[in-house]
């Protein structure tokens, strides 16, 4: 296995790991970290194999990918904006695609550390501009979905390296030019413990891009709460057609940005979404229909500036070391 050594490095001391018949150890202090399974570096202890992902989403990404092409997926990077996006994606609920370039730029010839990658377009778009990528995930069928539609789409792979990972116990040399983190930290109950590592993780002037749902956003609150105990019924039926986790809770991002600066990042750009409604009904209209179009519509030019950012859909924030 080429380019552990390069990347990963032990949770505990922080040493350098060395892999000897497909076991992923700490050359310094000796901790047997892992396995490394037909190519893929596997934590122990990091296959979440009763994952969300798991129990819905292959079924649902069989469906959205069943002929998914390199044709395909150039045709998805024009399609920008939520009303047009593929199926895939839309269910993200942001905007736009690509929200980052407003603030950082284009990101080309980059070492780019991709935390909780699932399955969308950016790995495959980070790596068709150029860049480096590590990509990891807490669970295996979604590194596994992500490679095979590498392979589907004609990426080079030979500059992503896939890894089944827990963000809290990951770690890493200080060598990321960016680290991205999308729709993951809600399902993170250690964030500040997430953030330290981050930090070590990124060069002095790199880039830590966030985008997380806002647990303020009336339709999420309505779902997450509990003010309404077991009478939360809305709760109950998402949860049971397995469309959110039990407990689920999106961010407070005034929460956040303090665990941020105590972890010692320095907030350079926030900006709410300016998706309302869309976020919510986007998902039951059709792809580039006209009622999912007038809905962006209406949330561009009338609700982005009604909705004050406490409820807000989502939030993007970049932010660099202090």
């Amino acid at each position: 296995m080429t380019g552990i050594d390069l990347k990963f490095l032990c949770p505990d001391c922080r040493g350098r790991l060395s892999v000897a018949a497909d076991v992923v150890s700490c050359s310094a202090c000796g901790t047997d970290l892992g396995t490394v399974d037909d190519g893929l570096i596997v934590f122990n202890g990091c296959h979440d194999k009763f994952s969300f992902f798991e129990k819905q989403a292959v079924e649902r990404l069989d469906e959205n990918y069943a002929d998914y092409n390199r044709a395909a997926f150039l045709d998805d990077l024009k399609k920008t904006d939520l009303w047009e996006m593929d199926e895939g994606n839309k269910r993200v609920g942001i905007t736009k695609k690509f929200w980052w370039e407003r603030f950082v730029g284009k990101l080309c010839g980059k070492s780019i550390l991709e935390l909780g990658c699932g399955v969308n377009y950016l790995v495959p778009y980070f790596l068709e501009c150029g860049n480096s990528v590590v990509a990891f995930d807490i669970c295996r069928e979604s590194i596994e979905y992500s490679k095979r539609l590498l392979t589907r789409i004609g990426i080079d792979t030979g500059r992503i390296e896939f890894a089944v990972a827990d963000a809290r116990k990951v770690e890493f040399e200080q060598c990321f030019d960016i680290v991205d983190i999308s729709n993951v930290l809600h399902h993170i109950d250690d964030r500040p413990a997430v953030f330290a590592r981050i930090h070590r993780a990124l060069k002095d002037d790199g880039k830590l891009l966030i985008v997380e749902p806002n647990y303020y956003y009336p339709p999420r609150w309505i779902l997450e709460t509990d003010v309404f105990g077991p009478l939360n019924f809305p709760q109950h039926l998402i949860i049971r057609h397995h469309l959110m986790e039990e407990g689920e809770k999106a961010v407070v991002f005034r929460d956040m940005i303090r665990e941020l600066e105590a972890a010692g990042f320095r907030l350079e750009a926030r900006r709410k979404d300016d998706n309302f409604l869309g976020a919510f009904v986007i998902r039951l209209l059709r792809t580039g229909s006209w009622p999912a179009r007038m809905i962006f519509i209406l949330d561009r030019y009338i609700f982005r500036f009604l909705t004050p950012r406490l409820f807000a859909s989502f939030e993007f924030l970049v932010l660099s070391k202090s």
